[in-house]
């Protein structure tokens, strides 16, 4: 059968522009919190969208393989013939599949002002093998189960799967989805453990039920080839995520940074190139200002990943598109706040310190008015920052010394004794 004649008798037709509608209109809603200039949001934005469209998609494959079990097409094909058939029957659903990816892709670069990169790549090739995947055990099921019930029980268990884990205590499930919790930025970019778990443990159900389909003659044989297969693709790719947390890991993106000038030398991503102006300029304001403070001007100033290793005194910032002057000024200014440390040895509920009376009293220092850096911190941090200011500068410098000692500690007698 070709695919015209497939088209004019599949449900495919006339759930098409509603599988559609869904996938743009979690696209839509979902990129509205992102900022545009990235290709990586765009891949970020549309898979997640189309992972609500995936368990639709499925059951129509189990439709599909119901339409073939009714008709008792297994019955009369041989073994070596089996996946032809059911590739005939899936290509009405591998179209649409096609069809709803292309346009959620295209409409996210759009939206994000950006084309994907090579290095988004993956991501997007994982997203492909997870969607086959669910076809063809869609596919599995609805030879098996009558397709009344085959299709909505796919949708259901399909759907759960994609869009349940998040809310679970155990982190790592999540990474076994293919949908991403976190979008990458514009220094860090997915773990490869994390892109490859999802895709090699859906492969494996896929191969799973292609063994049970055309491995021999015995049963007994299909099943076990098919629970060695899919216990083989398991137990790998929970192991590939097996120690991730609730913050997706990432690595820093290897591509090439755009950097200006000496004196400091200032670094950006290659997206955010065309702000090196506004950031030379937020330096030569608040650089001299700092140091009449007693801050030691740094020789670089990078936007760049927390995990990436720099230079001596160079100063690490992060900024996301668009890149005004004020929030160029406050970056550069709030560099030295050291991230605050995972401390995982401390008891729960244990207060850490909070970095409001550094960045204001950074802010000051570097020449920003004093309503603008008061909205960076609470009244006790305004009021903080605003006793210290009246000290000498020796006595200003010991604090901020002390303060980024204490914001980097994990020690609880530490912690303890700067709460008093």
């Amino acid at each position: 059968m070709n695919l015209s004649r497939s088209l004019k008798t599949s449900p495919v037709r006339w759930l098409a522009l509603p599988v559609l509608a869904v996938a743009l209109f979690y696209l839509t809603t979902g990129m509205r919190s992102l900022e545009v200039g990235y290709g990586g949001y765009a891949v970020y934005g549309a898979t997640r969208a189309l992972a609500i469209t995936t368990g639709t998609l499925a059951a129509l494959s189990a439709w599909e393989a119901g339409r073939l079990r009714a008709g008792q097409v297994w019955r009369r094909t041989s073994a070596r013939g089996r996946i032809t058939v059911a590739f005939g029957a899936l290509r009405p659903v591998l179209l649409l599949t096609a069809v709803v990816d292309v346009t959620a892709l295209s409409l996210a670069a759009v939206h994000a002002g950006a084309v994907p990169h090579f290095a988004d790549l993956p991501m997007i090739l994982a997203l492909g093998v997870v969607q086959i995947a669910f076809l063809v055990v869609g596919f599995g099921v609805g030879c098996v189960v009558p397709r009344a019930l085959a299709a909505p029980l796919v949708l259901i268990a399909v759907t759960l799967w994609l869009v349940l884990p998040p809310t679970l205590e155990t982190p790592w499930v999540r990474y076994l989805t293919g949908v991403p919790t976190d979008a990458p930025t514009l220094t860090d970019t997915w773990d490869p453990a994390v892109l490859l778990a999802p895709p090699l443990l859906a492969a494996g159900a896929a191969l799973a039920v292609v063994a049970l389909a055309v491995a021999g003659r015995s049963r007994l044989l299909r099943v076990g080839i098919a629970a060695t297969v899919l216990v083989g693709a398991a137990v790998p790719a929970q192991a590939l995520v097996a120690d991730a947390g609730y913050e997706a890991p990432t690595v820093p993106r290897t591509s090439a940074q755009t950097c200006s000038g000496e004196a400091p030398r200032i670094c950006v991503p290659g997206e955010l190139s065309g702000s090196l102006p506004t950031l030379r300029a937020a330096a030569e304001q608040t650089l001299p200002a700092l140091a009449q403070a007693g801050i030691e001007t740094p020789t670089s100033i990078e936007n760049a990943s927390v995990d990436a290793e720099l230079g001596e005194r160079a100063w690490r910032i992060h900024l996301d598109p668009p890149v005004t002057r004020q929030r160029a000024i406050n970056a550069i200014a709030t560099a030295l706040i050291p991230r605050a440390p995972e401390c995982t040895d401390l008891p729960d509920g244990f207060g850490v310190p909070s970095s409001g009376p550094l960045r204001i009293w950074l802010l000051r220092a570097a020449g920003v008015s004093e309503e603008r850096a008061a909205r960076s911190g609470s009244a006790q941090a305004r009021q903080t920052a605003a006793e210290v200011r009246t000290t000498s500068r020796e006595d200003q410098l010991r604090w901020v010394r002390g303060q980024m000692e204490l914001l980097s500690s994990c020690d609880p007698e530490v912690l303890t004794e700067a709460a008093r």
